[in-house]
């Protein structure tokens, strides 16, 4: 098979969707986080007792609300703010959608594609928390 007809599926397509469930009798969420802004890279799963998510999936959205670029304290918040059962949109981590924030902001796509309006997502999330000096 030549590398011509050999075309690799979008990270998109492979988004998966699921909820987090409360765990038993002590009401927790079945799920724990990493990563973020303040690290240098995307939020990400790193336990899911409850199941519900994949260890080391990235953390696109919860409750609705996209998380990529924010620090892991407002991701946190965010988690923590939704009605349950939450529901979240992961992806395993691949080439082009890998857990370091920078390498994927520093990386050019066609202007309008998913990836260049993933960016700019990213970009309004960071600006939250910076701070303008002179």
């Amino acid at each position: 098979m030549s590398k011509a007809t050999v075309k690799k599926l979008h990270w998109r397509s492979k988004v998966q969707e699921s909820f987090v469930p409360l765990g038993g009798a002590s009401r927790e969420l079945g799920v724990a986080i990493g990563g973020g802004a303040d690290y240098g890279e995307f939020p990400f799963v790193t336990a899911a007792p409850g199941g519900g998510a994949t260890v080391g999936d990235i953390i696109l959205e919860i409750g609705g609300t996209p998380v990529l670029g924010l620090t892991l304290g407002d991701v946190r918040g965010v988690l923590n703010s939704c009605p349950h059962p939450i529901r979240i949109k992961t992806v395993l981590p691949g080439s082009t959608l890998c857990k370091d924030l920078r390498l994927y902001l520093s990386k050019c796509f066609t202007p309008g594609s998913m990836d260049s309006q993933l960016q700019q997502v990213i970009r309004e999330n960071l600006y939250l928390r910076a701070v303008p000096c002179k």
